[in-house]
């Protein structure tokens, strides 16, 4: 009867409360546990006779780069073209920690000693104004629980 039911509805209920528990701890194990990522931001300038090339290559990059930049600890990795005329590009990276951009990536590295992956870095580099890529410097960040405040906010008279 309904006594029955009600029961096995509270029984049902405390199972699902305690399993939900459990995920949820797991949940909060697996983010907390995850390795402390380093970011990146780049830019440079394409020469303006070589930016739609640029953006093509980028549309079908070479499987042996992609690998590569994986196996030596890049997690995300995005380019931001400019939307009006200009040749400014920007590289947003996220790496492990542990990733050092000269030592993992750079001339001489294990990563650069793949003959397509060579190619693909000198090729790229004949693009740019400058030869390479310059790293900036972090202003500020914002995530969902936190900023890189250091001062108290400052409002204009």
């Amino acid at each position: 009867g309904i006594v029955g039911s009600v029961g096995v509805m509270v029984s049902n209920f405390s199972t699902g409360i305690v399993v939900g528990a459990a995920l949820g701890s797991l949940l909060t194990l697996v983010l907390t546990s995850q390795p402390k990522r380093k970011r990146v931001m780049m830019r440079t300038r394409v020469k303006m006779h070589r930016l739609e090339e640029n953006k093509r290559y980028h549309q079908g990059v070479w499987p042996d780069v992609e690998k590569g930049l994986r196996r030596y600890g890049i997690k995300l990795l995005t380019i931001h073209a400019p939307t009006d005329a200009s040749n400014m590009f920007n590289m947003y990276i996220e790496m492990d920690e542990g990733t050092d951009m000269g030592r993992d990536l750079g001339n001489g590295s294990e990563y650069r000693q793949n003959a397509r992956v060579k190619q693909w870095e000198e090729f790229m580099a004949t693009m740019f104004e400058g030869g390479s890529w310059e790293e900036m410097k972090e202003v500020y960040t914002l995530t969902p629980t936190a900023s890189t405040n250091s001062l108290p906010p400052e409002y204009p008279a």
